[in-house]
Parts: structure tokens; C-alpha cells; sequence
């Protein structure tokens, strides 16, 4: 499993491509490939009848999807003043997470009404639909005719993606190892485990609507280091959770909590560190917690498998430390981006 998240991650470091296509021929437009793209690939994996398809339409749902995020970041980015960037961007993550938790139980009524192919054939046509409509009323951005130079970096961003990488790999860590925890401390059962994954999308629901309302009132950044600290302690607490499943649970729940509300303030920041090419920055952020996830899956499957869950925390809130002190460096103790000198743009 963790070999597998890795490769697809791994896909996804191509993001800056993504991103520069994104700045010339327009967000909306690339907004509509992703999502259209998406729709192409859940078809295809409802169709399959063997591996090599299957793991090629995977890969095109990572892209396509990856697409849709570069282009719907960039696009508020350009779209939503700075003030309240932080209420779109969560919004926007308000709604994958909400996707998760209602698509799941419909997901299970449609394989028992059909087969566990259909869930796949519904997600093609809805994704399709979805594209058709954003087509329609969402205005076309201009597409750029001159050449677009590279852009070179502030100190600010090249921080802030450093600090990407970082949170990529410390999440990716637990992701690939919460559940084989579970199972393995207290002998959970796949619907058990189901249950678990929606008090998960609970749980991010709860750290991107926090951000939604919040993130913009009290400032970006110091939401960024305020959950980020706080997930410190959860990190390094997570082999209490072998004495009660509910512990575990609390923990783990409140940690995705915390670090969704990070991820969700840390898009926002992203999409104005760079202005005048909003889409090749937003590929550079992707691509670095892409990279960050690909390290943090392949360390975390190897560390819990053969040490445990104890040397894992350890090494996850060594890396989440070093995201905090990156992001300091790059924003300050008290600063926020509206303070920082981007004139490199």
C-alpha cells in the first residue's frame, strides 16, 4: 500500500508542467481538463479487466486531479482578495472532504445495488457533468501569447516549499500506518476500519471548516504554526493509543484535524507568493508535497513494519518540528505574508 501511494505521488512531482501549462492557456481551462480528465480515468477503472489498465487509470486520476487542484488554487488565487483567501480555499477543501464522507455510504449502496463497478461509472458521469458546467459559467481566463520566462523565487517561497515538503512527508507517515495500527493494537475488522476512515474525513472536515471561518481572521500563518504545534504533542503521543482504541482514536482524529487546518492555511498563503505566475508556484507547492508524501510512505510503511509505532512517532514529530522551524524561518515568530518582502516576484 505504501508502495503504491509512493508511485503515485512520485507522478505527481511533475506538477510545475501542470502549472506553467495553467498561467498559459488558463485556470478555468485547466480546472475543466482535471476534472474532465478525472471522470475519463474513474471510467476507465470501472471498465477494467486487468491490472495494467487499472494502474494506468490510476495514474491519470492522480494527474487529472492534480490538474483540477493547481488550476482551482491558482484560479481563487487570482479570483479572491488575499483578505479572504483563506474562507475560498477552505471552502474548496471543505467540500473534498465532505465528497468523502457522503461518497463512501453511497459508494457501498451502489456496489450492493450493481456491481463494485458501478460507484466508478456514477463518479465518470458526475465528474463529466461537473466539467460541462464549469465550462459554461465559469469565464474563460486569457491565455497568454508572450513567453513565459521562469520565475525566480523570493526567499519566502522557496521556504514556504521546502515547508511543504516537510508537512507532505510527516502526513504521509501516518496515512500509510494509522490503520495497520488499528488493526494490528486492537484487531479491527474491514468495516471497522471503514468506520474509522470517516471519523477521518470527519475529523479534516472539522480542521478545513476551522479555517474557512477562522483562517482569515486570525491570520494564515499563525494558524499554520498554532496547528502545527499543537500537533507536536499528538504526534509523539500516538503509542498511548495501544491501551485503548478510543485513545488511539482521539489522537489520530485530532492530528488530522490539526494538519488539515495547516495544509488549508498553507494553500492560501501559497497562491500569493507568486503573482504574476500563480499556476507554475502552485505546481511547485504540489509538487513539493508530492515529493514530501512519496519519502513519508515509503519511511513510514518501513519504520512500522519492522520497529513499531513508537520509533515512527518519533521520527513523524522530528519532521513535523522541522516543518515548524522552516515555516518560521520563512514567515517569522509573529509575521504574516502580508509583512514579507515578496519584490523577487
Amino acid at each position: 500500500m505504501g508502495t503504491a501511494l509512493a508511485m503515485r505521488d512520485l507522478v505527481e512531482v511533475s506538477s510545475p508542467l501542470v502549472g506553467r501549462m495553467s498561467d498559459r492557456r488558463g485556470t478555468t481551462q485547466t480546472m475543466v481538463a482535471g476534472i474532465c480528465g478525472l471522470g475519463m480515468a474513474t471510467a476507465l477503472q470501472g471498465a477494467s479487466s486487468g491490472l495494467i489498465l487499472f494502474i494506468f487509470a490510476l495514474v491519470l486520476a492522480s494527474v487529472s486531479k492534480n490538474s483540477f487542484d493547481i488550476g482551482s488554487s491558482s484560479w481563487t488565487g487570482a479570483s479572491v482578495p488575499f483578505s479572504n483567501r483563506s474562507r475560498a480555499i477552505g471552502l474548496i477543501e471543505t467540500t473534498w472532504a465532505l465528497s468523502f464522507i457522503i461518497g463512501m455510504p453511497v459508494a457501498a449502496v451502489l456496489i450492493q445495488a450493481g456491481t463494485w463497478r458501478t460507484p466508478f461509472l456514477v463518479t465518470a458521469i458526475l465528474c463529466i457533468v461537473t466539467g460541462i458546467i464549469f465550462h459554461i459559467f465559469i469565464p474563460k481566463s486569457p491565455r497568454r501569447t508572450e513567453i513565459l520566462l521562469p520565475s525566480r523565487l523570493s526567499p519566502t517561497a522557496r521556504h514556504a516549499l521546502l515547508g511543504m515538503v516537510a508537512l507532505g512527508c510527516g502526513h504521509m507517515m501516518m496515512l500509510v500506518t494509522f490503520a495497520a495500527f488499528l488493526e494490528d493494537e486492537h484487531g479491527l475488522s474491514t468495516s471497522g476500519l471503514g468506520f474509522i476512515a470517516l471519523t477521518i474525513g470527519v475529523a479534516e472536515l472539522v480542521g478545513s471548516g476551522t479555517v474557512t471561518l477562522f483562517g482569515d481572521r486570525f491570520g494564515k500563518i499563525k494558524v499554520v504554526k498554532f496547528a502545527l504545534l499543537l500537533s507536536l504533542p499528538l504526534s509523539i503521543s500516538l503509542p498511548v493509543g495501544e491501551a485503548s482504541i478510543w485513545v488511539a482514536l482521539l489522537l489520530i482524529s485530532l492530528w488530522f484535524a490539526c494538519t488539515e487546518s495547516v495544509i488549508v492555511s498553507m494553500l492560501s498563503t501559497c497562491t500569493e507568493l507568486d503573482r504574476k505566475a500563480r499556476g507554475t508556484m502552485m505546481g511547485f507547492v504540489y509538487a513539493g508535497w508530492a515529493l514530501g508524501r512519496f519519502f513519508g510512505a515509503i519511511v513510514g510503511a518501513m519504520v512500522y513494519q519492522n520497529y513499531g509505532m513508537r520509533p515512527l512517532s518519533i521520527i513523524m514529530t522530528t519532521v513535523l518540528c522541522l516543518a515548524l522551524m522552516i515555516i518560521l524561518k520563512a514567515f517569522g515568530i509573529s509575521g504574516e505574508l502580508e509583512d514579507k518582502d515578496l519584490s523577487l516576484q
